[in-house]
This record gives structure tokens, C-alpha cells and sequence, in this order.
């Protein structure tokens, strides 16, 4: 179980109501269920802050204000913060969006005060989400919030729930194995021909 987890890295600071589409990633990459890291990561946060996706480095830190994430629970862009090892903080998140970051393998620490003159975008913060401290390295301010629980920091560690699943896998490599399951029990139900005529492709 994790007991410390540490991240430093360069912050980049948000304001209010950042929503998951049009705002971490486009709708229209959300409706059509792109998951593939490459393609999302010039996108991440684009509609926001044009510039963020060229200045952004691996292990950076997204700095914002309250409800970062509203809206409908699409979680492509945490996908994208995920493969660059990036880690939020901010004043309040939805739990939708805040169970998705998680899931993807990104850490995320709710509870800011308002961000107000503490963070700058490009200040050095370093954070331990365990402990629930942080502390921008070029201002000297240190805040205490809410910490992640060394269950969840596991989770994150370890690349998320995919990563939480292959790691169970590896310990009952039995359970890799295809189950015989009888026909009778996957065979799809036949359906009157006035139900089939409603069923969507």
C-alpha cells in the first residue's frame, strides 16, 4: 500500500468551470470515442489555453479553480494527462470526473483556496498526495488539503484500474484462462420481429 507519493513539476493554472468537452478535450473527439494517447494529447486543453499543448511537459501539474471537469463524464483527456504523467490540483472537482482521473491513472487533489496570487502559471510546485501537502517552490506558500488515501494513490501508481487489473492477474495468472461457458447461457435471445424492427446498429 502506498504510504508517501510524491510529483514536482512546472503548474498551469485554470479558473473556474473547465468542462470535459470542449474544454480537457473537444466534444466531437469524445462523441467519437478517440482513446489513442498520440491523438488526444494535441488537444488537451486547446480549447482553453491555445498554447498549453506546446508548452506542457511530461509530469507538469494543472492548477484550477472549482468544478474542473464538469459536465458529461467523457474521460478522454485525463487519458491524455495520464501518458504525460500529469497530476491535478484544484478547488473542487465533480466526483464523475474526479472517479474518471483517478481510473485513468491521473492524481488529483481537491480542496484549493481560492487560487488568488499562489500559483502562477509556470511556478514550481511540488505535492505529496498522500500527505496532502503542497508547495510552490518559487513563492514559498505551503497548503494542507485533503489527502488521497494510500488505496487510491495505489491505484494511480499503478496506472489505474487497468493497471490495478493486470496486476491482480499477474498474482491469479489461473484466471487469464478462458471459462466454458454452456451456448445456452451466451446465446442472444431471439427477438419478435416487432422488437427487432426498434433495435439501433
Amino acid at each position: 500500500m502506498t504510504t508517501t507519493f510524491r510529483r514536482s513539476g512546472y503548474c498551469h493554472v485554470f479558473g473556474d468551470d473547465i468542462p470535459l468537452d470542449d474544454g480537457l478535450i473537444p466534444f466531437d473527439m469524445a462523441i467519437r470515442r478517440v482513446d489513442d494517447p498520440a491523438v488526444l494529447r494535441p488537444a488537451l486543453l486547446r480549447m482553453v489555453d491555445p498554447d498549453f499543448p506546446d508548452r506542457v511537459r511530461p509530469g507538469d501539474i494543472i492548477v484550477a479553480g472549482a468544478r474542473f471537469g464538469c459536465g458529461k463524464p467523457h474521460f478522454q483527456g485525463f487519458v491524455a494527462m495520464a501518458s504525460l504523467g500529469l497530476s491535478i490540483l484544484c478547488v473542487s472537482m465533480p466526483y464523475k470526473a474526479l472517479r474518471g482521473a483517478i481510473s485513468k491513472g491521473v492524481p488529483v487533489l481537491t480542496g484549493l483556496p481560492a487560487i488568488g496570487e499562489a500559483f502562477r502559471t509556470g511556478d514550481r510546485i511540488e505535492v505529496d498526495f498522500v500527505q496532502g501537502t503542497i508547495a510552490n517552490l518559487d513563492n514559498a506558500r505551503r497548503f494542507e488539503v485533503p489527502p488521497l488515501s494510500p488505496l487510491l494513490a495505489d491505484m494511480v501508481r499503478r496506472g489505474g484500474t487497468r493497471g490495478m487489473l493486470a496486476t491482480w492477474l499477474e498474482a491469479h495468472p489461473e484466471m487469464r484462462q478462458p471459462i466454458d461457458v454452456p451456448e445456452s447461457q451466451t446465446a442472444r435471445p431471439q427477438a419478435t420481429p416487432e422488437a427487432q424492427a426498434h433495435w439501433k446498429l
